[in-house]
């Protein structure tokens, strides 16, 4: 038996707002995996945590079509694997879980030939699986992530830390949104007006987050791109967004995350009330939701060696 290794990459939340498809932020959620070679000769995953009982079976997961896909690309004989994975992350919840699995996959593959992908090979693979590079950037690379993609597929990003005193309440309801439903009611014309409102915000987003000017954040996280077009999905999302002009204490603002159903609100010191307040809107419109209170995640993916 080969050696083992310990992969974890965290859960991110995109858009933040006005930054459609530009922004992300790396957070405290965690997809965990433990690899190594399979005593059976027959690759092998074995889950624990959310969605355990709902992913494919091991030859149609995801993880296992990156490895297969990796391993052919690199030209390099695939080893028969046993995946232990115990995932924290909410499936279908706007939380980067596909994200997750296509970075941790690209990791086994790290762990097991002992050299890093370059970035370029790294974005190459990860986006034939999934086509925006947003949640991927955060979860590798972890902190607060810009990304953008050129005419040739080809990833420019930047990132940076975020002060440890800034927290992120999800709240994440009881309903799952598929992206490609949430997408598919985005416009694919806008207004000139709602885009020079947006890329105001999104700027102001960026200078928020790296100069730790947070008293931004109430505003520069309003957007008029997809979450007004994504409300009427998700039952009271419309007033959960509209309490980012409340006096709330301790929350900063609120956005949808990612393409949602949840909600992340920027908060500092006790969360409990701006749960309170989110979770009153939600269940006024029969929906149930749950609480998860994290810190932003500055490293990203880790490997070690068991």
């Amino acid at each position: 038996m080969g050696a083992a290794y310990s992969i974890q990459v965290p859960a991110s939340s995109t858009n933040l707002g006005a930054g459609y498809d530009a922004l992300g932020l790396s957070l405290g959620l965690y997809l965990k995996v433990q690899v190594q070679e399979s005593a059976s000769g027959s690759p092998e995953i074995h889950m624990q945590g959310e969605g355990a009982g709902e992913l494919l079976s091991v030859r149609e997961n995801l993880m296992w079509k990156v490895i297969r896909r990796v391993f052919q690309g690199e030209g390099r004989l695939r080893p028969a694997l046993r995946l232990e994975v115990r995932n924290e992350i909410p499936l279908a919840r706007g939380l980067g879980s596909s994200a997750a699995a296509i970075v941790a996959a690209l990791g086994t593959y790290e762990a097991l030939v002992g050299k890093e992908l370059s970035q370029e090979k790294f974005f190459r693979y990860a986006l034939e699986f999934e086509t925006h590079p947003d949640n991927l950037t955060a979860a590798r690379f972890g902190g607060f992530t810009i990304s953008c993609v050129d005419e040739g597929g080809r990833v420019s990003f930047f990132r940076t830390r975020v002060a440890d005193s800034l927290k992120v309440l999800l709240v994440v309801p009881d309903i799952r949104l598929p992206t490609s439903e949430a997408r598919a009611v985005v416009p694919d014309q806008l207004k000139m007006s709602d885009v020079i409102f947006n890329l105001q915000r999104s700027a102001l987003t960026v200078a928020a987050l790296m100069g730790g000017q947070f008293r931004f954040l109430r505003e520069s996280l309003r957007d008029r791109v997809h979450q007004p077009y994504r409300a009427p999905l998700i039952p009271g999302l419309q007033e959960v967004l509209a309490l980012n002009r409340e006096e709330i204490p301790g929350m900063l603002g609120i956005s949808l995350s990612g393409a949602g159903p949840s909600v992340a609100a920027f908060v500092q010191g006790d969360a409990r009330g701006v749960f309170e307040q989110v979770r009153s809107v939600f269940n006024r419109h029969g929906v149930a939701c749950r609480p998860l209170e994290l810190t932003i995640d500055n490293r990203g993916r880790s490997i070690r060696q068991n």
